[in-house]
């Protein structure tokens, strides 16, 4: 597996050291405003860090974590103890000689002026990854949050399985819809009223708290067909959006003309209110920050001999929606690549768009208008053939998470710089050790906090699992 590592590091001289090591220990802080440089903004915790590469241990915490320019006193067995301070922002980073089985104790201030004693192993995100942590339903298709817990859709099961978000164990308890309408996607709001979309029985309203489900009502707009994604919003949690990819046939792949049902909500009835036409085929995706609505349209794919890999047949792109008047503000169209999930950066510059097609993310400059990657010109996250990216999340840090379907293979980026593999990930994070084991098949992901740790859980469709990834 390529390593993509785009980062150079820099560093400047030993910064401040009250003891005497020995045995070669060096320790190093990186320049924060040097160029190229990774900061530790993705890391959540102290952390000993193992990178590969240079075979050294970052030792780190995130901005804020410590009080600052704090004394630090790492105790190394066999060595004397190194006293550090760390900057002015309350972060630090150094580095030392070391390897897998690196250890240290460590005395530090957090920033509530409280002494802490730790004692600190290497950890490495790429081999963090815990084996399969919860048993799904039958072909789970998405993941998503369930009021204070998290749920999984078993499109095969036909419901909606809510799970304890710091246990990761399922309740007994279902949102349990038609047999064989093939839910696909939900979104919950903030009093417990959800919105569902299953391929082949519409959309339902639901009530998180009791279970019971409803139709939403169309009332005399189109017919439901094959809808997708779904959307409501936080802003004003009565309204809600669902596209429809309204397929015309299979063999071959065709479609109609889609479109976007807006919906309002009065308790747990749903009504259809607007529609809105797309200029591309196949709307799949939407996601709304409140203000704005934004679709993804993947366009005509199908899988073409000799063989038989996913193709995109004519060109997909992205609209973006007013969420108060429902109309069509800005539309950007990029290329044949199959445009599919999306998330956009903390700051609200960048929309980024997985492919449906390829191993490919686009990227969307939002606040100047204009395409900065679209097919002609993708950041190509895996080179694999017939590989698609069934996700795109991002947290509040900005780190970036998508994955390679085909590959088994998760990928990092800074949301607002573009930088891929970011500290402290020193490349990609394979599913599993080698390519004997069983195919996993990463269809969806959500950051979540549980148990007091940030991190990020994933949902296989193939081996229909969850899996947790602490960062």
């Amino acid at each position: 597996m390529r390593n993509d590592r785009l980062f150079i590091s820099i560093f400047i001289s030993i910064f401040l050291i009250f003891g005497v090591g020995c045995n070669g220990i060096n320790p190093i802080i990186v320049d924060p405003n040097a160029v190229g440089v990774s900061q530790t903004s993705f890391v959540s915790r102290l952390s000993a860090i193992y990178n590969p590469d240079d075979q050294l241990v970052w030792l780190c915490v995130p901005r804020g974590f410590a009080a600052p320019s704090s004394k630090i006193t790492v105790s190394v067995p066999d060595e004397l103890p190194l006293t550090f301070l760390t900057q002015s922002d309350g972060g630090f980073m150094y580095r030392f000689v070391g390897d897998l089985h690196w250890s240290a104790t460590i005395t530090w201030t957090d920033s509530n002026h409280v002494s802490h004693e730790d004692y600190v192993t290497v950890t490495n995100p790429a081999n963090s990854l815990d084996e399969k942590v919860a048993q799904t339903g039958l072909y789970p298709n998405r993941l998503g949050k369930f009021m204070d817990d998290v749920a999984v859709v078993n499109s095969g099961d036909d419901e909606i399985a809510p799970c304890t978000l710091d246990t990761l164990e399922f309740s007994s308890f279902r949102i349990e819809l038609p047999q064989y309408s093939n839910p696909w996607e939900f979104s919950v709001n903030a009093s417990g009223i959800g919105l569902v979309t299953t391929l082949f029985g519409g959309v339902f309203s639901f009530d998180a708290s009791s279970g019971v489900v409803l139709p939403v009502t169309t009332d005399g707009f189109s017919d439901f067909s094959s809808p997708n994604g779904v959307a409501i919003n936080p802003s004003n949690q009565t309204l809600a959006w669902v596209v429809n990819a309204n397929p015309i046939s299979y063999f071959p792949t065709a479609f109609g003309p889609g479109w976007v049902s807006c919906i309002e909500l009065d308790g747990n009835n749903g009504l259809v209110t607007n529609e809105i036409p797309t200029d591309w085929f196949n709307p799949q995706y939407v996601i709304t920050d409140g203000d704005y609505v934004y679709v993804s349209c993947s366009g005509t794919i199908d899988f073409v001999p000799p063989d038989y890999i996913a193709t995109a047949l004519d060109n997909g792109g992205v609209h973006v929606i007013d969420a108060r008047t429902n109309k069509i503000v800005k539309s950007y169209d990029l290329g044949k690549g199959g445009p599919g999930p999306m998330a956009i950066s903390p700051s609200g510059k960048f929309l980024y768009i997985g492919s449906g097609v390829a191993g490919w993310l686009f990227m969307i400059d939002l606040e100047n208008g204009i395409v900065l990657n679209d097919a002609s010109h993708p950041i190509v996250i895996d080179d694999f053939d017939g590989t698609f990216v069934p996700f795109v999340e991002i947290d509040n840090s900005g780190l970036l998470a998508s994955a390679s379907f085909n590959t088994d293979t998760l990928y990092f980026m800074d949301s607002e710089t573009g930088e891929q593999n970011p500290f402290p990930f020193f490349g990609p994070v394979r599913l599993h050790p080698d390519d004997e084991t069983a195919f996993y098949g990463p269809q969806d992901a959500l950051f979540i906090n549980r148990n007091g740790r940030h991190g990020l859980l994933l949902l296989t469709s193939v081996e229909s699992s969850l899996h947790w990834l602490p960062l």
